[in-house]
């Protein structure tokens, strides 16, 4: 080592707890740095714990103890070693085949001609690149610091991130058992109260008769609710097929399910030519339906319209689904989206409040996007992207 470093004094204060240290993994074969950066460092606190080092004298060896263990915070990383960037190997390994986006890597070189740092921090995912020469004992102080504050932060979003998914997930099973459950039982409401309909209806007086289609309207009101929320949680429960779709398929068969609606409105739908994406052909179709009856529901007169048109951008189809109904206010556009948020009462415009949150939903499980661009009283584009097939 060219310029040996010098002996760090303690970090920042705290008592050393009785938990495991920080790891710092050293891969280098030279094994005067290892030596002194094992002086340079254990005496160093951070957060009260104290700093292990680990040694690897190759890249190989770096390898074997990476595969066993995901706790190491910082890797010390020479370039040069079995090879001429055995170094650089190294690090599309750990992010890539081990997938661990946690620990800090820097690389220390003691041949900077080598690979040039400009190229090297461009191209690999590395926290810093220093030549061995220059890592005196402050700057190096600085350089483990950093990384480990960066390495907590790091995990403490992982733990974060796995505890929200961890209740989405129990949240959506909640609601997939509850509307499942509830199925049953309200069949029977709906179809006991048709049947009472079809005996005593005629003999009831006007008001009696009043109430009770009032209860059968209700019931199916409920039953269609209950049917949005159980297909919006199977969305997070079943994973999306991967196969070339051809969207104009997709849009026949949306139509054919759409056709009791669009016949009771005498609505028209007019599209050009769609692509083939990559996809799931049943969530896609989904994703089309409750577009083409968000877009004729909301249409007043009679023979409502809407356009779809197919444009190709430079990596997504972007897809148009254009009407000219009452509009959305701007403040509101994005609040569309949200599962149950509804800007009409359900005596003027019915729904479940659903439709557009299952659409974006299966838009962006696709890799896609979908958005609404829209002005009070001139109609609603709904843009949805859809990523090109190669």
């Amino acid at each position: 080592m060219h310029d040996p470093l010098l002996l760090i004094e303690d970090g920042p204060e705290g008592p050393d707890s009785s938990g495991p240290g920080w790891h710092v993994l050293v891969v280098d074969d030279d094994p005067e740095v290892h030596a002194v950066t094992r002086l340079a460092v254990e005496p160093c606190r951070y957060d009260g714990r104290r700093i292990d080092i680990i040694s690897a004298h190759s890249a190989a060896e770096a390898r074997t103890i990476l595969q066993g263990r995901d706790d190491i915070a910082l890797i010390l990383l020479d370039v040069v070693m079995e090879t001429d960037q055995a170094g650089l190997d190294l690090v599309p390994y750990i992010r890539e085949t081990l997938m661990n986006r946690a620990v800090r890597i820097v690389l220390r070189t003691g041949q900077p001609g080598q690979a040039p740092a400009r190229e090297v921090v461009e191209r690999y995912d590395i926290d810093d690149y220093r030549t061995k020469t220059e890592l005196t004992f402050e700057r190096f102080y600085i350089l483990v610091m950093t990384a480990l504050r960066t390495f907590k932060l790091v995990k403490e979003l992982e733990s974060q991130q796995r505890q929200l998914q961890q209740a989405n997930h129990e949240l959506e099973r909640f609601a997939y058992v509850a509307s499942h459950d509830l199925q049953t039982p309200l069949r029977g409401i709906v179809g006991f109260t048709q049947l009472l309909q079809q005996r005593i209806g005629a003999s009831l007086e006007p008001d009696s008769a009043e109430l009770l289609q009032g209860v059968l309207d209700s019931g199916r009101q409920l039953h269609h609710l209950i049917a949005s929320l159980l297909q919006f949680a199977r969305l997070g429960r079943a994973a999306a097929k991967n196969e070339p779709v051809a969207l104009d398929a997709v849009l026949q068969q949306a139509l054919t399910h759409a056709r009791s609606m669009l016949d009771a409105r005498n609505a028209r739908v007019e599209s050009t030519p769609l692509p083939t994406v990559n996809g799931d052909a049943e969530q896609l179709e989904l994703l089309f339906r409750n577009l083409i009856e968000n877009g004729i529901k909301f249409q007043t007169g009679d023979a409502p319209t809407l356009r779809i048109e197919a444009v190709a951008e430079d990596a997504c189809w972007l897809i148009r689904f254009i009407d000219q109904g009452i509009g959305i206010d701007a403040h509101q556009i994005e609040r569309i989206f949200e599962p149950f948020h509804r800007l009409h009462t359900s005596d003027a415009f019915p729904g479940s409040g659903l439709g557009l949150a299952v659409a974006r939903r299966i838009a962006l499980m696709h890799g896609g996007s979908l958005h609404a661009e829209s002005m009070l009283g001139q109609g609603t584009t709904m843009s949805l992207r859809l990523p090109r097939t190669a």
